[in-house]
């Protein structure tokens, strides 16, 4: 009667313990290589990357994806690594260092940077439509004043799931990226 007693209990907990979904954690990558930014180099000036807010939406550990005009919802098993403003933070300085390669990006203020730039996430999500969308502007603080620049994607993904979410939110991210270097002289 107790091998009976125990081996019910046994089947219960794996029953109960193999029923709980798994969580998978995500994180923002880029295509750019970074072996340039591990090789020395001279460096002009400086650029400090004040601050990365996101919206207090976004500001959770789940991956938020829009099912209609005025619903949204932040997935309990899809995750970000870290949060959101901290993997866009730091994809900016590793990015923005290999793209101004002459600029020292940092996190970490600077007496005299040649520009101050505070970034602000509007939307960072899915859709249910299948697309991506990356909403937000830049203030960019220099010796010529401040410069706003928005930007607004929505982007196509190539696949359904939560991968291709983060890979199309990624390489949307880069694209506003080269954009920003580009369009802003620092």
């Amino acid at each position: 009667m107790k091998r009976l007693i125990i081996l019910s209990v046994i089947f219960l907990i794996a029953g109960c313990s193999s029923s709980l979904p798994n969580k998978t954690y995500y994180q923002l990558t880029s295509d750019f290589s970074d072996s340039t930014h591990l090789q020395p180099r001279k460096v002009t000036d400086v650029i400090f990357i004040d601050n990365v807010k996101v919206a207090n939406y976004l500001d959770k550990n789940g991956i938020v994806y829009q099912i209609d005009k005025i619903k949204y919802v932040t997935a309990n098993n899809n995750l970000w690594l870290t949060p959101l403003s901290d993997q866009i933070k730091q994809r900016l300085l590793q990015d923005l260092s290999i793209l101004l390669p002459n600029y020292l990006i940092t996190a970490q203020p600077s007496l005299s940077p040649k520009a101050s730039i505070k970034l602000y996430i509007e939307s960072f999500h899915g859709v249910d439509t299948g697309d991506a969308v990356i909403k937000g502007y830049w203030l960019i603080s220099n010796t010529k004043g401040v410069i706003t620049k928005p930007f607004d994607y929505t982007l196509r993904l190539a696949n359904d799931g939560y991968t291709a979410l983060v890979n199309t939110l990624s390489l949307g991210w880069q694209e506003e990226e080269i954009d920003l270097v580009k369009n802003v002289k620092f």
